[in-house]
């Protein structure tokens, strides 16, 4: 049975023991892909479809639930479309992210207060040396 074993689960698109089974009925055609993930009612298989779980019969197998969604070409050409979209999007988000900013040692807030600090032994000096002659 070393044909069917299953490779090692991805870390950044897990996969289900589910499969989506997608029926073109006008090419007379079909696809069998390991369902990515279930939410939001919908079906996602990273990178291919992206189809409402409504227009699914849902049977049950061996090691999980299969999907068949029925539609025509361009129902199908749609849910290839919108999981492309979806795809491109997550990739974008993936690579636009950047590191919270460290603050820098000084800042304005800082600055002025070691001003203020300095400004005032000044102060308390020349009024101390000036006060003592009469």
């Amino acid at each position: 049975m070393a044909l069917f074993k299953r490779k090692e689960k991805d870390e950044f698109f897990p996969e289900t023991n589910d499969i989506l089974i997608v029926f073109d009925d006008e090419k007379k055609t079909s696809d069998i892909q390991r369902i990515s993930d279930i939410r939001d009612n919908a079906i996602y298989v990273t990178g291919k479809y992206h189809v409402p779980i409504d227009d699914c019969e849902v049977t049950t197998g061996p090691e999980g639930r299969h999907f068949f969604y029925r539609a025509p070409s361009r129902s199908v050409q749609e849910t290839k479309r919108l999981a492309e979209l979806e795809k491109s999007i997550v990739l974008r988000q993936i690579t636009s992210y950047r590191p919270p900013e460290q603050p820098s040692q000084l800042d304005i807030t800082k600055i002025l207060l070691f001003a203020l600090v300095f400004f005032a032994f000044i102060v308390m000096g020349i009024s101390s040396c000036s006060g003592g002659g009469a």
